[in-house]
């Protein structure tokens, strides 16, 4: 199925690339566009191409560097690893080169490491064979997860709810397994005044609103530095920003839709129609989101110039 997606996809857009120059070289008869449509259209092949071969390994580490003046002393310095969206049912048995990537996020030497939901495409058996790969995973003082909206199961047919519940249960249980600390719509104090607070996946419709953000920063010091895994970004300005005293906000879900362009100044992706803060660092205030570009890959096989990403952010006191 994937690989016949990507087979659609291959030769489908660059045809519809083709498509207003063949039209105004039947209207005009003009050679030159002509040409110029299949020039589009073997560009557009080659670059669906190199993204379903090439693309999708090519994980990029974005680093990020966020002064806060609240941020406690204690944790001035921190370095925090976040990734997102692995699903990891769209790797197959690829696990050499997902190891690679496993080491380049070793090797930034990550105070703590975040994920921030969808680990797999649709149920917990997807991760099968990937929890030794995924266990390798390092932090220095701790790993902690929340669910995105494919870890629930929402998108396939279940004969018993009870069994769509044993799934989740299952998932949740690898997430430990793997050595990750999932995060309910609850919090952790992960320094003295530093907060960790983590919600169950909210997103505007359709997307499931589990999130219980209210109960979660009940658990938590007005006073203390805060910052919440959310999987959906449009989380942060539904619920969080000017809504809370939230510092920071880590979010993944929109993949960038992994085709786009981020080069020579231009920052575009067909995601952007749906989410307005869909890859990289947004603020309102003092109020920070930073949205991840996501591990892996759904639907489509491949990634055009929106790829894979491991986020090194590092956290200091603003003087």
């Amino acid at each position: 199925a994937f690989n016949t997606f990507g087979v659609m996809i291959a030769s489908g857009v660059p045809a519809l690339g083709f498509l207003p120059f063949g039209i105004a070289f039947l209207i005009s008869g003009i050679p030159f566009l002509a040409y110029v449509g299949y020039g589009i259209t073997a560009a557009m092949f080659l670059a669906i191409l190199a993204g379903i071969i090439w693309g999708r390994w090519n994980w990029k580490t974005h680093v990020v560097e966020l002064p806060f003046e609240n941020l406690p002393e204690q944790a001035d310095g921190m370095k925090i690893v976040q990734i997102s969206d692995i699903h990891v049912g769209s790797f197959f048995n690829n696990y050499e080169k997902v190891e690679k990537a496993i080491s380049q996020i070793n090797r930034l030497e990550a105070d703590f490491v975040f994920f921030t939901g969808d680990l797999v495409n649709n149920i917990a058996e997807e991760m099968l064979g990937w929890e030794p790969v995924f266990s390798r995973i390092q932090a220095k003082k701790g790993k902690y997860s929340i669910l995105g909206n494919h870890d629930y199961g929402d998108y396939v047919p279940w004969e018993k709810e009870e069994t769509k519940n044993a799934n989740l249960s299952k998932l949740i249980t690898i997430h430990r397994e793997i050595g990750f600390t999932p995060l309910l719509n609850d919090a952790v104090e992960l320094n003295p005044g530093f907060w960790l607070l983590g919600v169950e996946n909210w997103g505007t419709a359709p997307f499931r609103q589990s999130g219980k953000l209210e109960e979660t920063l009940e658990k938590v010091p007005a006073e203390s530095f805060k910052l919440l895994l959310s999987h959906d970004p449009s989380h942060f300005d539904e619920q969080v920003a000017t809504k809370t005293d939230i510092d920071l906000t880590l979010s993944g879900h929109t993949h960038g839709m992994q085709f786009g362009i981020e080069r020579f100044g231009i920052k575009w992706s067909p995601v952007s129609l749906r989410y307005k803060k869909w890859a990289g660092l947004y603020h309102i205030g003092k109020q920070f989101l930073y949205v991840n570009r996501g591990f892996g890959y759904l639907g489509f096989p491949g990634r055009v110039g929106i790829y894979p990403e491991i986020t090194l952010i590092k956290l200091s006191r603003k003087k």
